[in-house]
């Protein structure tokens, strides 16, 4: 539901009941099928099973976005239908595109298109997925939105979506009346984490690492935090890995660079 299966991030499944080192072999082993998609995949694709998929029955789903700004809804058994439905966040007829790293001459950590880099995060409770959407819109304008949708129809939840936005107090680079605000084209997020009734984002930019956390029922922010206000960088880079969760509710999360003392 997560990236790297739990809020601790450890990859871990201590529950495992078909894999063992007896049948995962050469001979029993290996590729059963694929399916192709309209970019790169960067996020990690999730999973959940026994989702009830209207017209189409009960299945077993994997959740793929790309950077396309596509989310897919796949069997994940192979099944038909293979594609159970599909949402696009660009409209290219309205001017709505990726951000594409040729026509915006600027240099893209992900190339050549960035639309959905980090993971999406699932919850069970209320069959919602969330994710952030980068596009391009008229007006050369940037725009990064806080998707909730639902896992059996990609339909928007939550009064959906929202657009993301930011503003803190401090000297620091970029600062402008007092002010930093966060840069929609140049910060890229990283995989979200729900906890505590909450969904939290991470980004890395140019100028400054930033965190802001949305009431998960609501989509209303509820915090901000920035890693450098009275100075530079301070990207929260992570390997492109997600902000970890302990079982008391605390946040963890590391800096790639930036000033300090």
């Amino acid at each position: 539901l997560t990236q790297h299966n739990d809020n601790a991030r450890t990859g871990q499944n201590l529950n495992e009941t078909i894999l063992t080192p007896q049948n995962v072999n050469v001979s029993k082993f290996g590729k059963l099928f694929s399916y192709p998609v309209d970019g790169q995949v960067y996020a990690q694709p999730l999973y959940v099973p026994n989702v009830s998929i209207p017209n189409h029955g009960v299945h077993n789903v994997l959740y793929v976005a790309t950077e396309n700004d596509t989310l897919y809804a796949f069997d994940a058994d192979g099944l038909t239908p293979n594609i159970l439905w599909q949402v696009h966040f660009s409209n290219p007829a309205s001017g709505i595109t990726t951000l594409n790293c040729v026509s915006l001459q600027f240099e893209c950590n992900v190339w050549p298109n960035t639309g959905i880099t980090g993971t999406p995060v699932i919850d069970p409770t209320t069959d919602t997925i969330y994710l952030l959407a980068r596009t391009q819109e008229p007006g050369n304008s940037s725009l990064q939105r806080l998707h909730a949708l639902n896992i059996a129809t990609g339909a928007e939840k939550f009064g959906g979506p929202v657009a993301v936005s930011g503003t803190v107090a401090g000297t620091g680079s970029g600062t402008s009346h007092g002010k930093i605000l966060f840069n929609t084209l140049h910060d890229n997020h990283r995989p979200m984490l729900l906890a505590n009734g909450n969904i939290y984002m991470a980004w890395a930019g140019d100028a400054h690492g930033w965190v802001m956390a949305y009431n998960a029922t609501t989509l209303k922010q509820v915090a901000i935090f920035n890693t450098t206000p009275n100075g530079t960088l301070g990207g929260v880079w992570e390997s492109g890995s997600g902000i970890a969760e302990d079982s008391g509710g605390y946040l963890y999360l590391a800096t790639g660079d930036g000033t300090f003392d």
